[in-house]
């Protein structure tokens, strides 16, 4: 079912957000390749949405696609050692988290913490604490923009920092892991990447998580502390007092707030040390480039 006219910030993690045009929550194939010939018929650009983690939306004149409704789940230990894990698009990756700290297996316990989907996931190349989710991606099942469901194995794709050939190939609808179980205490590491995330960054707070991606060679965080970006503030959107990367919402943060305090902390860092910050965040207005045309 297309909706109308719906106001976007619950949708995301940082709670700012104007409104879209047309929404669609999909809860079948059937109902996602109807979504995208709508799309298409209207001709306007699509953007899909997982938990909406690292999203800042404006008002957006096209079709948000939600895809919270894939929840397939499925996990296959095929040998002692090594488990083949199926996930739909809308899983949290949380599930993924707990089952590698249950079964001891290497890899996503390292993204604990991270308020986002498996589709999310996998078309953001999520990381943190040296390990990326195609590391331990086999295969992605898809549909294209025509509407024709593809797969394809990992070695097939394009995969680097903070960065994925979805959504430009089509809409992720699920994603096969192997696991393997770790020579080391996962549970002790768990705990460590835990308590470090709680004590640097800002988890009591609207947030997108990081916003720029890190330079080669640096990290966002310290330029943005460099220039005294930590704590700064503009209406109710700040650079937290935690973590200089990470922008929060204090309150009623606006789209305008977000857009002015991000943009004076590119043109700080650009002055200060010559180098071009790179949102991670992904900023949705209009008919933007972040949303796909179909």
């Amino acid at each position: 079912m297309i909706l109308k006219n719906i106001n976007l910030a619950p949708y995301t993690t940082i709670r700012i957000g104007g409104s879209v045009k047309y929404f669609c929550q999909p809860k079948s194939l059937e109902e996602l390749r109807w979504a995208l010939f709508f799309a298409l018929e209207k001709s306007i650009p699509v953007f899909v949405l997982g938990k909406g983690s690292n999203t800042i939306f404006g008002d957006f004149e096209g079709l948000v696609l939600c895809m919270k409704s894939f929840q397939g789940f499925e996990v296959k230990r095929v040998k002692e050692d090594r488990f083949l894990i199926y996930a739909e698009a809308g899983v949290s990756l949380l599930r993924l988290v707990s089952l590698s700290v249950e079964e001891s297996l290497e890899g996503f316990y390292r993204l604990v913490g991270f308020p986002a989907t498996v589709g999310g996931a996998v078309a953001m190349n999520a990381g943190a604490f040296g390990y990326e989710t195609s590391q331990n991606l086999k295969e992605v099942f898809f549909l294209d923009w025509e509407g024709r469901f593809q797969r394809a194995k990992s070695q097939e794709l394009s995969f680097s920092y903070r960065s994925s050939p979805f959504p430009k190939l089509g809409v992720v609808v699920g994603a096969l892991f192997e696991l393997q179980r770790a020579s080391h205490h996962v549970k002790e590491q768990y705990r460590e990447i835990k308590e470090k995330r709680a004590a640097k960054q800002p988890i009591n707070l609207p947030t997108c998580g990081s916003t720029f991606k890190n330079p080669k060679g640096c990290y966002a965080g310290k330029l943005l502390e460099e220039v005294g970006m930590r704590g700064y503030r503009i209406g109710d959107v700040a650079f937290s007092e935690k973590h200089a990367n990470f922008l929060v919402n204090l309150g009623k943060g606006s789209f305008q707030d977000a857009l002015k305090i991000i943009s004076e902390a590119k043109l700080r860092v650009f002055e200060r040390f010559g180098i071009s910050l790179e949102e991670e965040v992904r900023i949705v207005e209009s008919s933007s480039a972040y949303g796909w045309k179909v």
